[in-house]
Formats: C-alpha cells, structure tokens, sequence
C-alpha cells in the first residue's frame, strides 16, 4: 500500500529539520517533492537554487532562483540570489539589472551595493563601480564594518575608490595651483584625499566662528613686533637653558585621570614646558628669568580670563618624540608659535596642512582642529607658545565669554585643574 502524500506543511517541514541537522541530500529530496506541489513556492525555489549554485549548477539555480522571484516579487533577497546565478552563468547584464531591483526594494541592502560594485568593476566601468562602493562604504552599518570576515570586502571598496580618487586629483592637476588653501583643500576632499577638518572643542564651542587652520597674516598684523624681537627672545632662551630646572612635564594629569592619547607623554618630560604665564598666574621666577620675553607678551594681544588665561610658555619637544592628533578646548582662543630652536626634521600639521616651523616665523592657528607636532630628529625643539582671543570675536563678546566662564567656574567651586589647557 502506497504512503500518504505528504502535505504542503509536512514537506516544507522536513526540509527545514534536514538543512538544521546538515542533511543536504534529504532536504534538497524535500524541497522538490514540495516545488512539485506547489510549483510557484519561493522559498522551495530559493532553496533548491541556493543547492544547485553551490554544486555549480548555475543554469539550473538560475531558472529556480527566477521562479522564487516571480513567486514573491520585490524580495531583495531572491534578487541578490538570482543575480549571483546570472554572473555565474557570464550574464552581467541580468546580474546587474537583479541588483538594481534588490536595491530599489531596500536601498539599504550592502550586500548588493558591494557586488554591484564589483560587477561593474569587472566590466571595466571603474569609475561607476566607485560611485557604488563609496555607497557602500558610506551605509555599511557599524556591525559589519567591524567584522573582521567582512574585512577583505571593506578593503576591495575602499582600495576601488583610493583608485578613482587618485585618477581624479591627476586631472585636477591640470588645472593648475589652486588660488586658495580653501579651494585646494576642497578639491582634495573631492578628490577622495583628504578630509575636510573642522572646529572640534573639547570644552567651549563659539558657533559661526570659521575653521581656519592657520589665519592669514593679515588677520593679525601686530605678529611683525613679535617677530622683530624674537631674537631676543631666543637669547634669552638660551640663558635659561644653561639651568632647565624650570621645565615641567606639559601634560600632567592626576592619578585616575582617563588618559587616552596622553598615555605615552603624561608626567613625560620629553613634552616639557617653561611657563611664563599658566591660567593666568605669573610664573614670577620663570618671568624674571626671561624679562624681556615678559615686557613683549604683555605688549601683545593675549586671552584674559581669571584662572584661565593668559598662558604663554616654551615649549620644549624631545629628540625623535611626537605629540599624538588631538583637539583643544575652545575656539574662542587662538594659538600662536613663534620657532625659536627648531632642528630639521621637525614638523607640525593643523588639518591637512603640514608645515615646518621657521626660526623667527610666527604664525596663529586654531588649535580645536585636529593637531599634532613631531620632532624626528636628535636635538631638542624649542618654540614660544601663548593664546589670543580669537580676533573675530568682538570686544562685548569677549567681555561676556569672560563673565560666564567666571560664573561656571563660581557654579561648579573649581578652577582648572594642573595640566588643563583653559
């Protein structure tokens, strides 16, 4: 006596229990028996096809894989499918139309977004392959990216846009100098070659102020005084240097402080700094070492904020030491540096500008974009380091900051803390 026929239910049933215990055999026996029952079922077509294209079967997946789509239209799954069926039958044009359905179902789907890519790319459209794996790279979510088995693909996108990026910038170049840094460095980020950077205060945020990484010269005229009298300075440096006992680790952070990027440099005397002024406190025996640097900071514009500001100091870096990225506190002040030891070898970068600094040239930066000061070579670097109000801030807006910042510090019962930068 024949055996009942099974149901729909009961097929559908035992091919899941066959796939769950790895009976590939008995599962593929299942879903057929269940497509003969129900010739439009999407998900015995799909799993029948997904069988096939791993035997490399691909006509065959091909077919069973558009039966599932016809089945349950719009399924951006079922088109992923039926797309690697027809690139594995040499059919890029099917392949990639099956992409373009499965992504205006879910625009969202990455995985379709990377092998449109590479589709496109292995049909030597380069630069619309980019297009799509700059897509890609933008709306993988954060799970994926930080999935090491995802790694090779994250690579293979990023390595097709490096590409695209580095063809473009050689066709800018035949434009010629940019007429302005600004201009320069929004070609780059174009161009896929640089970030663009920004104002990023850790502590005091001034909206509407400009994220400039180095001011003109022009933005601050009274920086030609400071450089006629910086020989003076540098002498006077050098006096003290025959007694560096007034040099003190720049970051010194008290213990249980989350240290991050300052690890390798808190209480390190390879970053050591003389003060001159440190949250507006005269440091009297540092400054009667160095009379003459005194008289011309206080003939300059500088920040003044009771416990915060002025601070003025030399800066002392260490034979082959860098000072890790990092932003500083606000953008209501502005840094200057005017080089007054500098060996070769030693650089500074605000943004994407990288530049070396010049005995004797000084120059104002904002120091909230990302930063960061090498010295790689064998002698120590010196330079003179104080901060001004940012010059685009008014008088009255000045005078305000500096109330608040005494009301917040009256609010909260402190003062900066050693080490702090404002």
């Amino acid at each position: 006596m024949a055996a009942p026929a099974q149901s729909s239910d009961e097929l559908r049933a035992a091919a899941r229990a066959a796939i769950a215990a790895g009976d590939r055999g008995a599962a593929g026996a299942a879903w057929a028996a269940l497509l003969d029952v129900s010739p439009g079922d999407a998900e015995a077509a799909n799993a029948l096809g997904n069988l096939a294209l791993g035997s490399g079967e691909a006509v065959r997946a091909r077919a069973l894989f558009e039966v599932a789509a016809r089945a349950d239209p719009g399924q951006p799954a079922l088109l992923f499918n039926l797309s690697a069926a027809a690139r594995a039958c040499g059919d890029t044009a099917a392949a990639l139309d099956a992409l373009n359905q499965a992504l205006v179902a879910d625009p969202y789907f990455v995985q379709a977004l990377f092998q449109k890519g590479v589709l496109l790319d292995e049909a030597g459209d380069a630069r619309n392959a980019a297009n799509v794996f700059r897509d890609f790279l933008d709306t993988v979510p954060a799970e994926i990216a930080d999935d090491p088995r995802f790694a090779a693909p994250l690579a293979h996108a990023r390595e097709a846009v490096k590409r695209d990026g580095a063809a473009l910038a050689t066709g800018f170049e035949a434009l010629g100098a940019s007429p302005s840094r600004r201009v320069r460095d929004s070609i780059a980020h174009l161009a896929g070659q640089a970030p663009i950077y920004r104002s990023e205060p850790t502590f005091l945020s001034v909206p509407e102020l400009p994220s400039i990484p180095f001011l003109e010269r022009e933005a601050t005229p009274w920086t030609a005084a400071l450089e006629d009298r910086w020989e003076t300075v540098r002498d006077e440096l050098q006096a003290v240097l025959t007694d560096e006992s007034g040099f003190v680790p720049y970051v010194a952070n008290p213990p249980g402080t989350p240290l991050n990027q300052w690890q390798e440099l808190d209480h390190n005397p390879d970053w050591s700094v003389l003060f001159l002024w440190k949250h507006s406190r005269p440091d009297t025996a540092n400054q009667a070492r160095m009379p003459q640097t005194t008289m011309l900071l206080q003939s300059l514009p500088h920040l003044d904020i009771p416990g915060r500001g002025p601070n003025a100091f030399i800066s002392r870096l260490a034979p082959r030491t860098r000072i890790p990225p990092h932003t500083g506190v606000t953008n209501a002040r502005l840094t200057v540096h005017l080089p007054l030891i500098v060996p070769e070898n030693c650089s500074f970068r605000v943004g994407s500008d990288t530049r070396e600094w010049l005995p004797g040239t000084a120059w104002v930066f904002d120091d909230t974009i990302e930063h960061e000061a090498r010295n790689d070579s064998d002698r120590h670097r010196y330079i003179l380091i104080f901060d001004i109000w940012h010059p685009l801030l008014g008088e009255a807006e000045c005078d305000h900051l500096r109330a608040a910042l005494g009301a917040y510090d009256r609010h909260h019962r402190r003062m900066p803390a050693p080490g702090d930068e404002f």
